[in-house]
């Protein structure tokens, strides 16, 4: 398999992009977002609490992460990487965006779930500081049944006094 060219800078998805990030979703994702799904993340501040950045590579998108800010909490929903371009930094330079992004609009605080079965991710999120705040039972399903959901947290700023 050929490696697309070098991906672009990260920048936030627009409405264009909403097929490239589901069929990427499709590409690696065992329960894929739907189209619709990610169309209120695409685009200009249109009041959706979800925001959506990629990197792109050729016109594609070849990574993204979807997440949501209330009040001073962050959640990452979704995150992906093509296959091409897995294990050479494209999540971790995606995370750190949505996590500056984040923080830089007064965010203190972040959190995700992840599947029990993706070392990787968990890894990635353990480097960046994440740690295990709790399990979500039998949360994902999977061909074989369900499996948990690690819930990670990371404090982003200390508050200010």
């Amino acid at each position: 398999m050929t490696t697309p060219g070098e991906p672009g800078v990260v920048r936030p998805a627009q409405p264009g992009d909403v097929s490239g990030l589901a069929l990427l979703d499709r590409q690696v994702n065992p329960s894929p977002w739907t189209e619709r799904q990610f169309a209120g993340a695409c685009g200009e501040d249109n009041g959706e609490p979800e925001r959506a950045l990629v990197v792109a590579s050729e016109g594609q998108p070849q990574g993204f992460v979807v997440y949501s800010r209330v009040l001073d909490e962050v959640c990452i929903h979704n995150i992906a990487v093509h296959p091409a371009w897995q294990g050479r930094g494209l999540g971790r330079l995606l995370l750190a965006a949505a996590l500056a992004a984040a923080r830089d609009a007064g965010a203190m605080r972040c959190h995700l779930e992840v599947r029990a079965s993706n070392h990787a991710a968990r890894g990635l999120y353990e480097q960046l500081g994440f740690r295990l705040d709790g399990v979500r039972k039998n949360y994902y399903p999977t061909a074989a049944g369900r499996e948990d959901a690690l819930l990670m947290t990371r404090r982003l700023a200390e508050r200010e006094c």
